[in-house]
C-alpha cells in the first residue's frame, strides 16, 4: 500500500469499555474509533468530536503506519456496507460472495439445496520488511440459508443439534443445543444448563460440518459417501493454487479502481504484488542418522538399505503381540495382522512388513476376541489378555487394537478405545488402534498406511527408527515443544484446555526426542513448565557431561496467539538456578493462522499442486518474522489438493537468541521428523508430538480411576503417543 503524505487530527481520551461501546453505538457513521493501551482514538470525517474532552494531536501517516493500516480496514468496511456486502469482523475484514455462481455446492445438489459452500474472502494488513500491505486470501465457507423450522419440517431430527440466532452485525450467536420439541416451539439448553424457547423459524441450525454431513444422509442415504467425496474434491479445486490466485487477483484490482475513501476522504492506494523470488531461500533436505550411524536425506531409502538407528540395540527383538478385535472380524484382522507383520508383496515400500523393514525376528501374536462393541466386551478381552501374561511373569511388547469409525461419537466412558488404552497403559503395554474401516483398502492403498502403521509401532515398542543430524555448534541445545488441545464430547464449560509439553535435545550431533512429556491445564502450565526444564536439565547436563561455563541455549516451539509474560518469567526462573552455565533462549511462535500466500510460476503447468511453492521454500517478512513451506507441491498427494499453506515462524522480541536463519532451518527439519509418518508434517514434531499427548493424557483424565502417574513407569521410554 502507498504510505500518503498525510496529517490527521486526532483526539485522543481516556479507555473505558463503556465508552467506547458508546460512541461505537451513536456515531459510527461520521467517526471511527481505536483502542490504544488506556486510551481511545476519535478520527473524524469533518474535524469534529463527538466529546470536548480529551487531548487533540496531529498525526502523520508516514510516522504512524499502524494507524493508517486500522484507517485502511475502516475505509473498507465503509465502502463495502455502502455496498449492502455486510463484511464480518475487522483483523480480518470476513466477506462471503453473494453470487450464485460463487456457491460451489449448488452445482452438486442444486441451488434450493439449505446449505451453501459459498467463496469467502478475508482481507488485512501488515508489514512486510517494515511496508504495510494489504494481505488478501480466498477460501470456502459453509452457510445455511434456511432456519429451522424449514429443517423441522423436512422431518430431519433436531434433538441434540447446536442452533444460533442471527445477530445485528451479521454474526450468528450460538444459543444451545435442541433438548425437545413441541409442535415450532424448541426447548434449548444453554451452555450454562438454563433451558430457553424459541419458535424454530426465529433460530438456525449452526452450519457445522457434522449438521452437514448427516443432512445429506438424512436426504440422499445411499449416495453419501459418493457426495460427499464430490463435494471435498471441488472444494480442494477451488483452493487450488490457480482458482485462489485468480481470486486475490479480481479482488485486488477491484479495490484498485475504486476511489475508496479513508475517513478524511484520503483515497486507498495499492500496489501490485512485488516479484519476491530473489529474495525467496531454498533449505536444504534435513540429514538423517539409521543404524552404524550410516547418513541418508531420504528416510524411506536410509531405513530400508540400512535399518533402524537402534538395530543392534533393540531389546524387544521376536516381540509378544496381542490382538484385540471384535469376534465377528476375526478372519480379516488375522490377514490384517499378518500383512502388518509380513508385508504385502506388491507394494512399494511395505514388502518386508514391520518384522522385515525393522528386523525384530518373528513376532509371537495371540488374539482375543469380543463377543460384543460394548466397553464391557473388550474390558473382559482386554483383562484376559493381561492376565495370561501376569500367570506368565512377562509383559506384551504392543497391543493391537481393532476399533471402529463409530466410536469416535461415544463419551469417554462408553468408548472401547479409551477403556482398551487405558488398560493397556496400566500395564505398561504400548497400544496401537486400527479401525475395521481400514481393511477395506485396496492392498496398493493398505501398503502405505500400514507402512505409517509399523513406523509407529516399533517406536512405541521403544524403537529409535532414525535420529536427525544436527550441525553441532558450540551450545547444548534444547528445544521445547508446547502444544495443545481442546477435550471434551460436548460444547460446555467442561470443556478444558489440556497443554502438552515435549522435549528435543541435541545430543552427540543429533536430536533426540526426550522421554520427558507432560499434559496440564492451563492454568498448571506455567509450573510444569518449569519443572519439566529443571528435570530435563539435570537429566541431560549429567548425561552429555556438561561443563561449568558451557553454553546451554533453550528454544521453545508454540502455537500460541502470543507468549505471555508468566511463561518467560518462569524460564527466567529457571535459567537463575543454573548460573555455572551461559544460559540463552528463544520463543518461537509458529503459527498457520495467516492469510499470506505465495504462487510459483515455476510450477504453473504441474497437473499437481500448479503454482505450489516447494517444500523449504522461505521469505523473511521482517528481521524477527519469517515465512516457511513446511509442505510444497510434491508433498499433495491428489490433484484436487488444494494450495498448501505455510507457516510463519515469529521470534519473541524478549528472546536472548534471535538468529532466525538458524531457527528456520531447525524448524524445518524438525517438520521432517516425526514417527508417525514418512511424509513431512505441516508442523514441527515439537508441536505435533505436544498436542498428541495433550489430546492422549486429556481424554484420559476423563475416566474414573486413571492417574498420569501409569506414565512413569517403563512405558515412558516409548513414544507411546503416536
Amino acid at each position: 500500500m502507498k504510505v500518503p503524505e498525510v496529517e490527521l487530527d486526532v483526539l485522543r481520551i481516556p479507555y473505558e469499555k463503556e465508552t467506547l461501546d458508546d460512541l461505537r453505538s451513536s456515531y459510527t457513521t461520521t467517526h471511527c474509533f481505536r483502542r490504544q493501551g488506556d486510551h481511545i482514538l476519535i478520527f473524524s470525517r469533518d474535524g469534529t468530536f463527538p466529546v470536548s474532552d480529551g487531548t487533540t494531536e496531529t498525526i502523520k501517516f508516514k510516522d504512524n503506519k499502524n494507524i493508517f493500516c486500522f484507517l485502511v480496514k475502516d475505509g473498507l468496511i465503509r465502502h463495502l456496507t455502502g455496498l449492502g456486502r455486510n463484511p464480518l469482523g475487522f483483523n480480518p475484514i470476513e466477506l462471503v460472495s453473494t453470487k450464485p455462481e460463487d456457491n460451489i455446492l449448488a452445482l452438486i445438489l442444486g441451488d434450493a439445496y439449505p446449505f451453501k459452500i459459498c467463496a469467502k474472502y478475508s482481507i488485512d494488513t501488515r508489514f512486510v520488511q517494515g511496508h504495510p500491505c494489504l494481505v488478501i486470501d480466498c477460501t470456502t465457507r459453509y452457510i445455511l440459508k434456511e432456519n429451522a423450522l424449514f429443517f423441522l419440517n423436512a422431518g430431519f431430527d433436531l434433538i441434540n443439534r447446536y442452533v444460533v440466532t442471527e445477530v445485528d452485525d451479521g454474526y450468528k450467536k450460538l444459543l444451545g443445543s435442541v433438548s425437545s420439541k413441541k409442535g415450532e416451539t424448541l426447548h434449548i439448553t444453554r451452555l450454562d444448563g438454563q433451558v430457553i424457547q424459541a419458535n424454530a423459524k426465529d433460530v438456525y441450525l449452526e452450519a457445522n460440518r457434522t449438521n452437514f454431513d448427516d443432512y445429506i444422509l438424512h436426504t440422499h442415504s445411499a449416495q453419501k459417501e459418493t457426495i460427499i467425496e464430490h463435494i471435498r474434491q471441488s472444494v480442494s479445486t477451488f483452493n487450488g493454487g490457480e482458482n485462489k490466485k485468480n481470486r486475490i487477483d479480481m479482488l485486488k484490482k477491484y479495490i484498485q479502481s475504486k476511489a475508496i475513501p479513508l475517513i478524511d476522504g484520503t483515497c486507498i492506494e495499492i500496489e501490485d504484488s512485488p516479484n519476491i523470488q530473489n529474495d525467496c531461500r531454498q533449505m536444504q533436505k534435513p540429514i538423517f542418522v539409521f543404524n552404524d550411524n550410516v547418513e541418508a536425506d531420504w528416510v524411506e531409502k536410509g531405513l530400508t538399505q540400512n535399518g533402524p538407528y537402534t538395530k543392534r540395540t533393540f531389546d524387544k527383538n521376536d516381540p509378544s503381540i496381542c490382538v484385540i478385535c471384535a469376534q465377528r472380524d476375526k478372519g480379516r484382522v488375522e490377514q490384517f495382522v499378518r500383512k502388518l507383520l509380513k508385508g504385502i508383496s506388491n507394494t512399494k515400500y511395505f514388502r518386508n512388513g514391520l518384522e522385515g523393514k525393522f528386523m525384530l525376528g518373528t513376532s509371537r501374536v495371540e488374539v482375543f476376541a469380543t463377543a460384543s462393541d460394548s466397553v464391557d466386551s473388550y474390558k473382559n478381552a482386554i483383562e484376559t489378555a493381561i492376565r495370561k501374561k501376569v500367570d506368565d511373569g512377562s509383559r506384551w511388547d504392543l497391543a493391537l487394537v481393532q476399533v471402529r469409525q463409530s466410536f469416535k461419537k461415544l463419551k469417554v466412558t462408553e468408548n472401547p478405545y479409551y477403556i482398551g488404552k487405558s488398560l493397556f497403559f496400566l500395564h505398561q503395554v504400548p497400544v496401537q488402534d486400527f479401525t475395521i474401516e481400514l481393511l477395506a483398502q485396496s492392498d496398493y492403498s493398505l501398503g502405505y498406511s500400514l507402512n505409517n502403521m509399523a513406523l509407529a509401532c516399533y517406536a512405541k515398542m521403544g524403537g529409535v527408527p532414525w535420529l536427525l543430524k544436527a550441525s553441532p555448534t558450540l551450545s547444548h541445545e534444547l528445544v521445547i515443544g508446547i502444544g495443545s488441545a481442546n477435550i471434551g464430547q460436548e460444547r460446555s464449560g467442561d470443556k478444558q484446555r489440556i497443554m502438552g509439553i515435549t522435549t528435543v535435545f541435541s545430543g552427540d550431533g543429533n536430536y533426540i526426542v526426550s522421554n520427558s512429556s507432560k499434559a496440564v491445564v492451563p492454568e498448571a502450565y506455567s509450573q510444569a513448565l518449569t519443572t519439566l526444564l529443571e528435570e530435563t536439565i539435570e537429566k541431560i547436563q549429567k548425561r552429555m557431561n556438561w561443563q561449568k561455563g558451557d553454553t546451554i541455549r533453550l528454544i521453545f516451539h508454540a502455537q500460541v496467539k502470543k507468549f505471555n509474560q508468566e511463561e518467560i518469567e518462569a524460564v527466567r526462573a529457571v535459567i537463575n538456578k543454573y548460573r555455572e552455565y551461559q544460559i540463552e533462549y528463544a520463543f518461537l511462535k509458529i503459527s498457520e493462522n495467516h492469510s499470506l500466500q505465495m504462487f510459483d510460476s515455476a510450477t504453473a503447468k504441474e497437473q499437481k499442486g500448479s503454482l505450489a511453492p516447494i517444500r523449504g521454500r522461505t521469505y523473511q517478512l521482517s528481521k524477527n518474522e519469517i515465512l516457511i513451506y513446511l509442505i510444497g507441491q510434491r508433498e499433495l498427494r491428489q490433484d484436487t489438493d488444494g494450495h498448501p499453506r505455510g507457516v510463519i515462524l515469529d521470534i519473541h522480541k524478549d528472546s536472548t537468541f534471535k538468529d532466525i536463519k538458524y531457527l528456520s532451518v531447525q524448524l524445518y527439519n524438525f517438520a521432517s521428523h516425526s514417527w508417525r509418518s514418512y511424509f513431512p508434517n505441516p508442523m514441527p514434531v515439537t508441536i505435533t508430538y505436544s498436542d498428541l499427548i495433550a489430546r492422549n493424557l486429556g481424554w484420559l483424565n476423563q475416566l474414573p480411576g486413571w492417574s498420569d502417574s501409569v506414565m512413569i513407569g517403563k512405558i515412558r521410554q516409548s513414544q507411546w503417543f503416536l
